[in-house]
């Protein structure tokens, strides 16, 4: 019997995925081995669940795969150090459901080729992410166990502290890569420009001061600007530019870039651009979810360079000289980049003939997309059910105040009934008592993390097509891809084909934020947590998994089949179906309902607060993966 084991990586993890050719009736599971390829040590991976049903939290380091088998054909590695050069194993266990268990030598597969997780996707690319409160299990550890009001505050406080570790881990490869790219800027000698839509991280406005009268800053109009940050670049000696599409000081239309160009000191020639959807904010770090992209191309560098001026002459105006130009893209080198505000949807054009022409995956996320073509589009593929579709969709419903008092989220798959589109999974971030697994450490639950504000959303924009394929394509930037950010916002949509490492670095990126919510959907739906005990034959062909396993092995993806059958739905158009996924607002309560609605919840988290104290051992100090810096 033969397992086929296929790797990738990005500059945060590695995903596994691996494929028998047999499936023998004793196999309840599986160990994965890492070596390192340098010194030849072998590591194996561990398990964050119990061997068996029933059980509470393991050890904060985790159990190790050969006590307890991982139960799927898809793991992703997020201890790996990204100086080694890794290859993985996997084998077969055998034994009782609940154990002792013992490998099936004869399984063992060959080694993957050696790896190393980077951000250097060749060809002046580079991407790189954060990992934010959305792992909310790694919240948890960092506060050992205490989910208080009071603690949630505190924590929220100190994510603000350069050094302190909870920043560095969720901050993770996207702080560490704007810092970088401000110091190697600086240690040059060159000039920067950027555009910035909000700014009040400390780290990040104290890197830009050295710079000094070679430092230009546009500050856009995003409400989290503190009022010292201006001030404070000013006096450092920077040129620190205001720009308001609003005209009052609302954040909407948003001057919603965020990107730093980098030229000589002569502040010509540009270089190199560091964009993507990260705001230079503590929670834009910390906990959202967001994504870094660095391109060293001078082509699409001067593009950037000259938009900044094009923004700067425009003062807090949008003129139609200036859409125009944003609506013509500049292309080099395989990369394709695009200015909003635009007239008809000129970036949205080139997106949706991608997404047509898809033959064997699309993974996007987005965030308040509304009415998008491009969410339409993606829908008619998943509804098509010839590729293999997942995606996250995440919301948030300000009041007019502009408070956020709900966070949405929803999980798109290929195949699925059409009404799965219009769920609102309410669970960004914790799960709540009722679905909690006896296995997992208690959480902060939704309604505490939105008091203390600390809102976990995926603001990430990214689209990925046929990431296995030399036709692959990555989009991504500060776009909301929403038909409002394409009339009316300052945007940039970047394109990028035929780079394989890129398409799949930000292939496992959404992957791993699409599995933290569908595994929310699911609890949240009613769904067994214990159900990972169950056998494996969900991942076997014609199984529940088969299509992700099948993708994840870059094997032909036949249509999902699902247990039982949908009924028959009237396909809608393209626009329509945007329409409908729209993610469903909370019903409008009176004002008496809503106290009694969240004293009842806070009653209730607190006395499941309460037992899951009372019923285990306060969880020992987080042993989590290092910062990399």
């Amino acid at each position: 019997m033969t397992i086929v084991v296929k790797a990738y990586a990005n500059a945060d993890d590695v995903l596994i995925a691996w494929q028998p050719d047999q499936w023998p009736a004793g196999w309840v599971g599986f160990q994965i081995e890492r070596r390192n390829d340098t010194n030849q040590q072998i590591t194996l991976l561990v398990n964050r669940i119990p061997p068996k049903a029933g059980e509470g939290p393991v050890q904060p380091t985790g159990i190790s795969s050969a006590q307890s088998p991982i139960r799927r054909c898809i793991w992703t590695d997020h201890s790996v150090a990204a100086t080694d050069s890794v290859s993985y194993r996997v084998t077969a266990m055998t034994g009782a459901a609940g154990g002792p268990f013992a490998t099936d030598a004869t399984s063992a597969s060959a080694w993957t080729a050696p790896l190393v997780a980077s951000g250097d996707a060749g060809g002046g690319l580079a991407a790189y992410f954060n990992r934010g409160t959305l792992m909310s299990q790694i919240v948890s550890r960092f506060v050992n166990g205490d989910v208080s009001d009071a603690s949630l505050r505190k924590f929220l406080t100190q994510l603000a502290t350069p050094g302190f570790p909870a920043r560095l881990y969720l901050a993770g490869d996207a702080l560490h890569e704007i810092l970088q790219f401000l110091r190697d800027a600086d240690r040059r000698g060159s000039t920067i420009h950027a555009a910035i839509y909000e700014m009040n991280d400390q780290e990040l406005i104290d890197a830009l001061k050295p710079f000094g009268s070679r430092g230009h800053i546009i500050l856009g109009n995003g409400s989290a600007t503190k009022a010292t940050v201006a001030p404070a670049l000013v006096a450092a000696g920077l040129d620190v530019k205001h720009r308001d599409l609003s005209h009052h000081g609302q954040s909407s239309p948003s001057v919603h870039n965020k990107f730093v160009v980098e030229s000589d000191a002569a502040g010509k020639n540009a270089s190199r651009v560091l964009t993507g959807s990260t705001n230079w904010t503590t929670t834009g770090l910390c906990t959202q979810m967001n994504n870094v992209l660095i391109v060293e191309d001078t082509v699409i560098a001067g593009r950037y360079f000259d938009q900044w001026g094009k923004l700067v002459a425009a003062g807090d105006d949008m003129p139609a000289s200036l859409k125009a130009s944003n609506s013509i893209p500049t292309n080099d080198n395989n990369i394709s980049l695009y200015f909003a505000a635009t007239n008809n949807e000129a970036e949205f054009k080139p997106v949706l003939d991608l997404i047509a022409g898809a033959r064997e995956g699309a993974l996007f996320l987005m965030f308040m997309p509304g009415q998008s073509p491009l969410l339409g589009a993606l829908l008619d593929r998943s509804r098509q059910n010839d590729i293999y579709v997942r995606g996250v969709v995440s919301t948030m419903m300000p009041s007019k105040n502009g408070d956020i008092v709900a966070v949405g989220g929803q999980v798109v798959k290929s195949g699925a009934p059409a009404q799965s589109f219009h769920d609102n999974v309410r669970l960004p971030s914790g799960v709540t008592a009722q679905d909690h697994p006896s296995w997992a450490d208690t959480e902060f639950n939704v309604q505490e993390m939105h008091n203390a504000s600390m809102i976990a959303i995926v603001h990430s924009k990214a689209i990925v097509i046929d990431p296995f394929s030399d036709q692959c394509a990555v989009v991504t930037g500060s776009h909301n891809f929403s038909v409002s950010a394409s009339e009316k916002n300052d945007e940039n949509l970047v394109i990028i084909r035929g780079n394989t490492k890129l398409a799949q670095a930000y292939a496992l990126h959404i992957n791993g934020v699409y599995d933290h919510y569908s595994w929310r959907a699911f609890l949240g739906s009613g769904g067994d947590a214990d159900q990972i005990y169950k056998p494996l034959d969900g991942w076997k062909p014609g199984g529940s998994r088969a299509q992700e396993l099948d993708f994840w092995m870059n094997e032909p993806i036949p249509p999902q089949s699902f247990a039982t059958t949908p009924k028959a739905v009237k396909k809608p158009s393209p626009a329509r179906a945007a329409k409908k996924a729209a993610p469903v607002k909370a019903a409008k309560k009176s004002t008496a309902k809503k106290a009694k609605a969240k004293k009842t919840k806070t009653q209730k988290s607190t006395a499941k607060k309460s037992q899951a104290k009372k019923s285990k051992k306060a969880p020992k100090k987080s042993t989590a993966k290092k910062s990399k810096r």
